[in-house]
């Protein structure tokens, strides 16, 4: 009864004549950090996990939800991986997944010509700006995966309340966060709670925690599992 009466509010609020239920932006990590390998598990588990089962269920058991990804780094490195598309079928999410999976490393690995920092405040601004470009969807989500804490650029923190409706998930790579990274501090937070104090925001907000890259696609499918299926959309379960 609860989980019907959220829906209910959910659709009483949402805007008239709407193409889609949900606009879901994935914005990747590919600092430094992030070595060739691990870029490979990332992009392809990814699509992966969007091809699995039940985020193909989730998908599907609604209106279209319409989906796009970018990649960044440094405070001035992001590129678009995949504009706005609207997953009204199964060959439009096959399209999307087979696309996102080949999707070569921006300038080479390592990456030559940026910096290869983490600026995970520019990074939420670039995914605002993505999903100001969305199709009319009844709710906006940006999903922020990455493997350290905030190096370059604006901190995150502020950042949040300018996010306006848009709700910010995030995927915590735990494993690349250790002795000899950059931001490794053995006094601090894990990744996960730094992003849930300085990423996270909106209803329901969340940090899917993932234990390094071998475990990212498991992590990317459980957390598209909780934002797809109607009708709480990222709300726990």
């Amino acid at each position: 009864m609860v989980r019907w009466l959220a829906l209910a509010l959910l659709l009483a609020g949402a805007p008239a004549g709407a193409q889609c239920r949900l606009a879901l932006a994935l914005g990747m990590d590919i600092s430094a950090s992030v070595d060739a390998r691990e870029y490979g598990l990332m992009m392809r588990g990814t699509a992966t996990a969007l091809l699995s089962d039940p985020v193909r269920a989730a998908l599907f058991a609604d209106r279209p939800v319409a989906l796009a990804a970018y990649v960044w780094a440094g405070r001035r490195e992001q590129a678009v991986v995949l504009n706005w598309a609207l997953i009204d079928s199964e060959a439009a999410l096959e399209a999307f997944a087979a696309d996102l999976a080949r999707y070569p490393r921006p300038r080479g690995d390592p990456i030559a010509g940026w910096a290869g920092m983490t600026a995970v405040g520019a990074a939420m601004l670039t995914g605002r700006s993505l999903l100001a470009r969305a199709p009319d969807c009844d709710a906006l989500v940006l999903d922020i995966a990455g493997d350290g804490v905030n190096n370059d650029g604006p901190e995150p923190g502020p950042m949040r309340a300018e996010m306006g409706d848009v709700t910010v998930n995030a995927l915590a790579v735990a494993g690349a966060v250790g002795p000899g990274h950059l931001d490794y501090d053995p006094d601090g937070p894990t990744l996960a709670e730094w992003m849930r104090r300085n990423v996270i925001t909106g209803p329901g907000a969340f940090v899917e925690p993932a234990a390094n890259y071998d475990d990212f696609e498991r992590a990317m499918q459980r957390k598209l599992e909780r934002e797809l299926t109607p009708p709480l959309l990222g709300l726990a379960r």
